[in-house]
């Protein structure tokens, strides 16, 4: 008897034990992120003082309501608020707070409407530049940002590998500031997404980019509201178009071989047809056991374990190409055959291209025959079978030419931006 109960103790004590260093370990997560955010407020508040700083109330609220439920906050949203000109709001205190207590659970940074200076770009690269940033979604959205300040920023993307989405949207850096981007990018293999619309690119920045989305993993570029024209359209569209012509040209040859394999191997079946005799039922027997055999020892192999993804492909593919309101028409030095020149390229990539899922061409106008050409274009598409692709463009055209591309083209939403500004 005396022994029994001596086991029922340790039972439960083991079961006592369990349960108390289950619970110490996620008490010990909890505390640990709130410990990080409070800090995090901390840090904020005092570099508002020491820069003379209003505090943002928005990222003060949300990280406040991080602080009641322990948890990190991976999502920072910045916008200009200046109640009081004597004491603005600034990205400065912010930026350094996250370097003093190395935070390294923020995904999305958004900054909004705020006036970045040389400096500021600088010390978000600092940020950018440091092994423990994880940013993902890098927005910086009519920031007034500067050619120079573009070529401090652009420097820190060749030690960043884990952006993957860029947005610059309605900054004038026009060429020179997608010169320095493009030379920051170029080392650079994980950013996925590159957008630069109402940015004042002209021509020059179409064969930038077009040799950028061909050397690098680059494969969505949306260009909305520049001047590319038709001249630099041709340029940036040139590379991809030529990679999917090989590639058809690539599929269309296994095709035909495929074919060629399968009426050879009809052919020796025809023979050995008629050169079997009673001799063939054997044989055929003796086949019937080995397929048999064959089978048993795929049913033995054992199924592949799945590794980790494989980093995105560095080459002249693109899926997601919007260009819209660029002055794709008649109108430049090229004449105005021009936007059918470009829309028969246009048509190649369509044609030809399996990745290709949007095209945005609204605002160009390209005139019945280019829009001939993207009817057409679509229709070759169908018939070989290739994934649909989403495209949109004017509808200053024939209306049946028009009603075709609707019909033949999925139906492409507008692309929602807060504050759009029109086109100067």
């Amino acid at each position: 008897m005396p022994g029994k109960k001596k086991g029922k103790g340790k039972g439960k004590g083991k079961g006592k034990g369990k349960g108390k260093g289950k619970g110490k370990g996620k008490k010990s997560v909890q505390s640990r992120d709130l410990v990080v955010m409070k800090n995090l407020l901390k840090q904020y508040d005092r570099n508002c003082v020491f820069t003379g700083s209003q505090p943002s109330a928005s990222i003060r609220h949300i990280i406040k309501e991080c602080i009641e439920q322990e948890k990190c906050l991976s999502k920072f949203i910045l916008e200009s608020a200046n109640p009081e000109p004597e004491h603005p709001v600034l990205v400065e205190p912010l930026l350094v707070a996250f370097r003093q207590i190395r935070y390294d659970q923020m995904k999305d940074l958004h900054i909004w409407n705020y006036p970045m200076s040389y400096e500021n770009c600088a010390s978000l690269a600092l940020l950018l530049e440091k092994p423990f940033c994880n940013i993902r979604l890098l927005e910086l959205v009519d920031c007034l940002i500067e050619a120079y300040s573009i070529n401090r920023l652009a420097k820190c993307f060749s030690s960043n590998q884990n952006l993957t989405t860029l947005n610059l949207d309605y900054n004038e850096f026009g060429d020179t500031g997608v010169m320095y981007l493009c030379q920051g990018l170029q080392d650079n293999s994980s950013v996925l997404s590159l957008s630069l619309c109402f940015c004042g690119l002209g021509i020059p920045s179409g064969r930038l980019l077009g040799k950028l989305i061909s050397t690098t993993a680059v494969r969505e570029l949306y260009l909305d509201g520049n001047d590319l024209e038709c001249e630099g359209t041709l340029e940036l569209i040139k590379l991809p178009v030529d990679q999917a012509e090989m590639e058809a040209f690539h599929r269309a040859q296994i095709v035909r071989l495929a074919e060629e394999e399968k009426l050879r191997k009809l052919e020796e079946e025809k023979t050995n047809r008629f050169k079997a005799g009673t001799s063939g039922e054997s044989s055929t027997e003796d086949g019937g056991k080995s397929s048999n055999t064959s089978k048993k020892k795929k049913k033995g192999k054992k199924k592949k374990s799945k590794g980790p993804p494989a980093p995105p492909p560095i080459g002249p593919w693109i899926h997601k190409l919007h260009l819209a309101d660029n002055g794709i028409d008649g109108m430049g030095n090229k004449g105005t055959f021009a936007p059918v020149i470009v829309m028969r390229l246009f048509k190649k990539l369509l044609a030809h291209s399996m990745c290709l899922e949007e095209l945005d061409l609204e605002d160009n106008l390209i005139g019945d025959l280019g829009g001939q050409e993207l009817k057409n274009a679509l229709t070759l598409r169908k018939e070989a079978k290739l994934p649909s692709v989403k495209i949109r463009t004017t509808h200053r055209m024939s209306p049946n030419i028009f009603n075709s591309i609707v019909k033949l083209g999925s139906g492409l939403s507008k692309k929602k931006k807060k504050g759009k500004k029109k086109k100067k």
